[in-house]
């Protein structure tokens, strides 16, 4: 392609390649095409966002938490937003930004079940067993709800090995 041609495209156009190129396996070709998307496009969305999973992808994690935040400014209640800046937060060692936006995450979409899983991490990871059972008691119920057998079984051996760690029921654990 021409660069004249290169320049004439839109930001969905950008957007569209950096798709096909990631269904094609050319992390390289969409990740340069989903900066150029953004760069004529601040607001598109789906670009921001999907340029933050491909260089979560890379493990350049602080750029991933920059288009995140930058999807979150234009869409301040996609809760899958919230998660993915949570995981990259929380992989840099910004525990506190991790806790809000998993929280954040959950509080718009509270059937949010690996959310749920994620932040009873984190609170395990401070010690906090009443939350940690909590959170786990959530998510064993969702993936319960959609079928995620996997997800569901690690959840239950975890909320056995706390409940046994922390002395606490899981009745105990209902509610905060």
């Amino acid at each position: 392609m021409s660069p004249e041609a290169q320049s004439t495209k839109t930001a969905e156009e950008w957007f569209q390649e950096g798709l096909r190129a990631g269904k094609l396996g050319d992390g390289r070709t969409a990740l340069e095409s989903y900066k150029k998307a953004v760069k004529l496009d601040p607001n598109h969305f789906l670009a921001q966002f999907n340029l933050g999973i491909r260089y979560g992808k890379v493990l350049m994690n602080l750029d991933a938490a920059k288009c995140f935040r930058e999807a979150l400014r234009v869409k301040p209640d996609a809760p899958m937003v919230h998660y993915s800046l949570a995981v990259v937060s929380n992989l840099v060692g910004e525990t506190d930004e991790a806790f809000t936006h998993y929280k954040e995450a959950i509080r718009i979409n509270p059937e949010f079940g690996r959310a749920h899983s994620n932040l009873a991490m984190l609170y395990y990871s401070i010690k906090r067993g009443r939350e940690t059972i909590h959170h786990l008691l959530a998510a064993a119920r969702i993936f319960e709800k959609t079928g995620d057998e996997q997800m569901l079984n690690n959840a239950r051996d975890l909320i056995k090995e706390c409940c046994s760690e922390f002395q606490l029921t899981p009745e105990e654990c209902e509610t905060l």
